[in-house]
């Protein structure tokens, strides 16, 4: 069993890179959709006939859809990692209802639907001369999808992709149309919360004037890091960190603004490393876990890896397309505790390692004080440090994220709702949002009596049933 799923991962791993190379770029097999009535995840993981599967091509057909549903969950790219994207009765694709709506290059604001991926709202920027101000590292998902669930990238002063946005218009349960503000209570409640109000129909982006961005990949010592911490985040625009069990190497990743042009092959160069690093992961590292030889490894790989250093269009930079199959449980910690934590979650991990764990590898992503525009967001309001457990989607995976969720408890970490979530309920988000938990919950009931975007997923984490 174990080299049956070793296969699957590097095998479907390569397949995803062939196939992306062979498109330029245009397809991603690794990608959430319905085929013949089924749906699944990018992953594959999560694989069901719904009820019935619905593509509406309007903002009417979306309001009348709603009104006449007895339950419906939204899905864009399918890029999550748990059962949100299940429903029992109606599963609705956005991807008929995607696209350009209007442009005001005055104000560097575009207005797009909701289905429209992120690519392609970075496209239609483009041609504006225009850009986000930054992004989070996946663009495949679409803008409803990642206002949805609050999606982050990392940085000394931007974290969120919401804070590029001037407006969204939604459709609750009712079937009524809001149009919300950041400073509304529902906007908030929409930002994180999972498709639980509603449909998100349009979103109005703030652009700002296209630039690009200088990107280096290193490798330092985890002391050395800790020490300069502090100093990192504020000397670069965006900084994030790769740590690995069993090494004290860490690889640190830098975004900075540059007036710099681009690099020669630049994307070339870039799609060529991003795809060396998934075939690593698939074929090497999993090897590695699975014959118990990964201390060895780890010693030899990170001290051996070298760095990049490359100048690219910033969506190029921020973006990845090309992932190996793999896992994702993240969750936030007050960012003063960064180092701590991560030890915790890697020691872990290394204590389980002899049970037949794969490979896994710890992103961890900072963002700043002050985030207002949602109330369950795992980066709400602090300071934050988001460590993200990185596991092969292989065979034992699935115990080890087992024990990181009681440890999430046990430390107070906030989780992030699009990724792995399979034991934390209602009691463990009131605890750690408290009256913005509260305040949730009644938006929930007013703006979906009944409960026609709940499933069994959302029922759990905030114990609204549905229809």
């Amino acid at each position: 069993m174990k080299f049956m799923s070793y296969l699957r991962v590097a095998l479907l791993t390569t397949l995803n890179i062939v196939l992306n190379a062979a498109t330029a770029g245009r397809y991603v097999w690794l990608e959430g959709r319905v085929r013949r009535g089924i749906f699944a995840n990018w992953a594959k993981r999560f694989r069901y006939r719904p009820g019935r599967f619905v593509r509406p091509k309007s903002q009417a057909e979306i309001v009348e859809l709603v009104r006449s549903s007895r339950g419906l969950r939204v899905f864009g790219s399918g890029h999550s990692f748990n059962a949100g994207v299940v429903s029992d009765e109606a599963l609705v694709s956005l991807d008929d209802y995607s696209g350009l709506l209007w442009t005001d290059r005055d104000k560097k604001q575009i207005a797009v639907k909701g289905g429209t991926r992120v690519r392609d709202v970075v496209e239609l920027l483009a041609r504006e001369g225009l850009a986000f101000g930054a992004l989070p590292s996946h663009d495949a998902q679409s803008i409803a999808g990642i206002l949805s669930t609050d999606v982050h990238g990392t940085g000394r002063d931007w974290g969120f992709v919401s804070q590029s946005v001037v407006s969204l218009k939604l459709v609750d349960g009712r079937g009524d149309v809001h149009e919300c503000r950041p400073s509304d209570d529902l906007f908030k409640a929409a930002i994180g919360g999972i498709g639980t109000l509603g449909i998100i129909t349009e979103v109005v982006v703030q652009g700002v004037d296209r630039f690009n961005v200088e990107q280096r990949v290193q490798v330092s010592d985890i002391p050395f890091v800790k020490k300069n911490l502090d100093r990192l985040l504020r000397e670069n625009d965006h900084f994030s960190l790769y740590l690995f069990p069993f090494s004290e190497r860490c690889q640190i990743n830098t975004w900075n603004r540059t007036d710099k042009g681009h690099s020669f092959l630049g994307d070339l160069r870039e799609f060529v490393n991003i795809s060396i690093d998934a075939l690593m992961a698939a074929w090497i590292g999993n090897f590695a876990a699975y014959t118990g030889s990964l201390r060895a490894f780890s010693s030899l790989a990170y001290g051996a890896k070298l760095g990049s250093h490359l100048v690219l269009e910033s969506d190029r930079s921020f973006n990845r397309t090309i992932y190996h199959l793999h896992q994702e449980l993240e969750f936030t910690v007050p960012f003063e505790d960064t180092f701590e934590e991560c030890r915790r979650f890697i020691k872990l991990y290394e204590e389980m390692y002899p049970s037949g764990l794969p490979y896994a590898l710890f992103e961890v992503r900072f963002t700043p004080a002050g985030h207002d525009r949602t109330l369950i967001g795992a980066g709400r309001e602090r300071r934050c440090a988001w460590i993200d457990l990185v596991c092969n989607d292989a065979r034992g995976f699935e115990k080890y994220y087992a024990a990181a969720e009681d440890l999430i408890r046990e430390v107070g970490a906030r989780p992030h709702l699009g990724k792995y979530c399979e034991s934390l309920d209602r009691a463990d988000m009131a605890k750690l949002h408290g009256d913005d938990f509260t305040k949730f919950l009644d938006l929930v009931d007013k703006h979906d009596p009944e409960g026609k975007f709940a499933n069994a997923f959302t029922q759990r984490l905030f114990g609204h049933r549905g229809a």
